[in-house]
């Protein structure tokens, strides 16, 4: 009789354990499990966060690098004409250089058009000038809208047409300073003259050329 009494009491013990474990015990075992495993897919979804985090903080440390870029070619291609800051511009070359503007004119603006360098003139070596004296070609201000963005909808030609005296040397290097000035401009015609009897060291050029707008269409 005891021995049945022990053996009754040990499958009640079994029995009591074997429900608390799967009651009990398994439950949190379950939940557990899950809990690591949204743990983990929250520990890896930081690390993208994290990534995405550093490549946007790259761009944002380059934007200023952009913007500065942005202001250097808003000084070369404005949103309008600005045509008196351009003479600013004329003004400063000339006394950098050592010649005196003596005309400015401007025409109506155009659909901006394509420069086409006409490769098939002989030389562009200025008229009277020293051996060796060349202007620079019109080819160098390669074509100033390539992009398909660019259109005559929102890109315009100003012609303009500029004179200067100084001499000969000055005058190059006036064109060369407006050649490679804040706006950008593409010279399309330069003549030098020949010197007067009365001031012999100085000549008179006259540069043509057209300077860009791109319009603002947002």
């Amino acid at each position: 009789m005891t021995r049945w009494w022990l053996v009754g009491a040990i499958l009640v013990i079994v029995l009591v354990v074997s429900a608390g474990f799967t009651f009990g015990i398994s439950p949190k075992l379950e939940e557990l499990s899950a809990s690591r495993a949204t743990r983990t897919a929250a520990l890896a979804q930081n690390d993208v966060y994290e990534l995405q985090l550093a490549a946007l903080q790259r761009e944002f440390d380059g934007l200023e690098t952009v913007q500065d870029e942005l202001a250097v070619l808003r000084e070369a291609i404005p949103e309008g004409a600005a045509l008196p800051t351009f003479v600013g511009q004329l003004d400063a070359i000339a006394a950098r250089t050592s010649v005196t503007l003596t005309e400015f004119s401007s025409a109506d603006a155009l659909p901006y058009a394509p420069i086409v360098p006409d490769t098939s003139a002989p030389d562009t070596t200025v008229p009277d000038a020293t051996p060796d004296t060349t202007v620079p070609e019109a080819a160098d201000a390669a074509s100033a809208a390539p992009s398909p963005l660019v259109t005559t909808d929102n890109f315009v030609a100003v012609p303009v047409t500029i004179s200067v005296t100084g001499s000969l040397d000055a005058v190059l290097q006036f064109l060369d300073g407006l050649h490679n000035g804040q706006r950008l401009m593409t010279v399309t015609s330069f003549s030098s003259g020949t010197p007067s009897a009365d001031v012999p060291d100085q000549v008179t050029g006259q540069i043509a050329g057209i300077v860009y707008v791109l319009l603002n269409t947002d």
